[in-house]
């Protein structure tokens, strides 16, 4: 075994030079790089009013593999429910978010409780959302809309409603609807689900699903 030839005073000598360059760079302050840079102003691609927000999540969703259905009210995506969901293998719908549920009842539409399934059998998950961001196609969910993170974070296939007077333009204005809605009290976790689950380390090639979600679908209900 190799044995040091430092001395103590080596030691001391060499953590002090470190301090004296640490306490040298911050008496002595460089002048900032890029100090004309502008922070305020919004830097995506501001939204045209030919197409406004709806138009523009719906694109930008679609463009990122998510399934965009409009509907005119409550009752047509009760029906819009019920078609697709033996369809696509979505039974039994997973929910526990309260105001869904409370939906779900209104239209006599079974949902199960428990996140246990079958083996090779999807969980499906019914959430609301905070707002749809028009700029990024993105979801803002809460666990307190949801009823637990868990409904947003384990399912294989996400369904998600929202009405066409929860779309935020950007993710500044996002976060202005949820302090209106919440006041002080904001919910202890907001999440920004943007399409489904990507991931790149299998030999540096892009898979949709493997790490999460592999469907994310926004049933947008028009607020009338």
């Amino acid at each position: 075994m190799a044995l040091s030839t430092k001395t103590d005073n080596e030691d001391i000598t060499f953590k002090e030079q470190i301090l004296a360059k640490v306490r040298n760079a911050l008496v002595e302050k460089n002048e900032a790089l890029f100090k004309d840079i502008d922070k305020r102003t919004e830097t995506w691609v501001p939204i045209s009013e030919e197409d406004g927000t709806a138009i523009t999540f719906a694109q930008n969703f679609k463009d990122i593999g998510g399934i965009f259905i409009y509907l005119e009210d409550e009752n047509e995506f009760a029906d819009c429910l019920r078609q697709l969901a033996p369809e696509n293998g979505w039974e039994p719908l997973w929910c526990i978010s309260p105001a869904m549920q409370a939906l779900l009842e209104r239209h006599g539409i079974s949902y199960s409780q428990s996140s246990e399934r079958e083996p090779k059998q999807k969980l499906v998950s019914l959430v609301d959302c905070e707002c749809l961001v028009a700029q990024t196609g993105s979801i803002l969910l809460s666990d307190e809309l949801a009823g637990s993170r868990q409904a947003y974070a384990l399912p294989d296939v996400l369904l998600v409603y929202a009405t066409t007077d929860q779309i935020a333009g950007g993710i500044k204005e996002a976060f202005r609807y949820v302090r209106k809605h919440h006041g002080n009290k904001f919910p202890s976790q907001l999440t920004f689900v943007t399409g489904p689950s990507r991931t790149t380390d299998i030999e540096q090639t892009l898979v949709i699903g493997a790490n999460g979600t592999r469907q994310v679908a926004v049933f947008l209900v028009d607020a009338g």
